[in-house]
């Protein structure tokens, strides 16, 4: 996403854990030989200067994306939030519903999905797909097989409030030829 950055994350404590929180937060996952690593999750410019005296989350991006976020919030207010949710939902499942009634596609994981689901045709060249599709002014999705081999015929599709009906047809008309 946006070519490395920046990202907004929304952290919450209670106004008494304020100054408590960590400058960095570390995650622990694995490398593709399947060792432990670890991973700095949240950091900012400031801790390759400072380090360990490092205290502040606050710097330029991220002071650029929270008041993006404050903005677009404050313009959607509560209403606005729930209708572009909803919207999301129904055009998430209208997408996925398309795509796999011919039933040349299928839907590997039996989950609820939100914005996000993972479609998978057997014997499909993902990469060709997405590059066919994108000669059609069309971003299929992402194909997995890179990062999970045991997903080489599968791709991850995300839809958002800002698709129509109409795109999403000819998205999955052109994936089902």
């Amino acid at each position: 996403m946006s070519f490395g950055g920046p990202y907004l994350g929304i952290l919450a404590c209670r106004e008494s854990l304020l100054r408590r929180i960590p400058g960095r937060l570390v995650g622990q996952t694995t490398d593709r030989q399947g060792r432990r690593c670890w991973v700095l999750t949240l950091q900012t410019r400031e801790q390759h200067i400072r380090r360990e005296k490092a205290t502040s989350n606050i710097c330029t991006n991220q002071g650029l994306m929270a008041l993006r976020a404050s903005i677009y919030l404050a313009l959607m207010g509560p209403e606005g939030l729930r209708e572009v949710a909803h919207l999301c939902l129904q055009k998430t499942r209208y997408a996925l519903e398309q795509i796999t009634r011919t039933g040349r596609w299928q839907a590997p994981f039996a989950r609820p999905v939100f914005k996000e689901f993972v479609i998978r045709r057997t014997g499909q060249d993902m990469e060709a797909l997405v590059d066919a599709a994108a000669k059609e002014g069309i971003f299929a999705g992402v194909p997995l097989g890179r990062w999970y081999p045991e997903l080489a015929d599968a791709m991850l599709v995300a839809v958002t409030e800002k698709r129509t009906q109409a795109e999403i047809d000819r998205w999955a008309t052109l994936l089902s030829e």
